[in-house]
């Protein structure tokens, strides 16, 4: 019975970990760290759930390798309005139309005379 417990702790601790590396709440700032593709390219953070619509996301960038980048958020449905010139140490609030429990990304861009990749960090929420 004792093994049976543990067994059963663990899983939920397992599944609870796995879970939150892929979606968490939009209400709760999350780290990103990705590569914008020189030459326009595009980078994306992992997914949040949007916790309420119509709500702002906020984007606080800490490093955006002194190259200004473009930001929207993302989702398999809709795209938010572009935030232009993002550099380093930017805070933004990001315009969206993405329902209640739509996962959301943010998706960086860089311009077109951009000949090296970005390496940009900081941290965002959906709502």
């Amino acid at each position: 019975m004792k093994k049976l417990i543990a067994a059963t702790l663990v899983l939920g601790f397992i599944s609870v970990f796995v879970t939150s590396t892929f979606v968490n709440a939009g209400t709760t700032k999350a780290n990103y760290s990705t590569t914008v593709g020189k030459l326009n390219g595009s980078g994306y953070t992992g997914y949040q759930s949007k916790a309420t619509a119509g709500t702002k996301a906020d984007l606080y960038s800490t490093k955006t390798g002194n190259y200004e980048v473009d930001v929207r958020t993302n989702s398999s449905g809709s795209n938010g309005t572009w935030s232009r010139a993002v550099k380093n140490g930017t805070t933004r609030q990001l315009s969206n139309s993405h329902n209640k429990g739509t996962n959301v990304r943010l998706q960086f861009s860089n311009n077109i005379t951009t000949l090296v990749n970005v390496q940009v960090s900081g941290s965002w929420r959906s709502n």
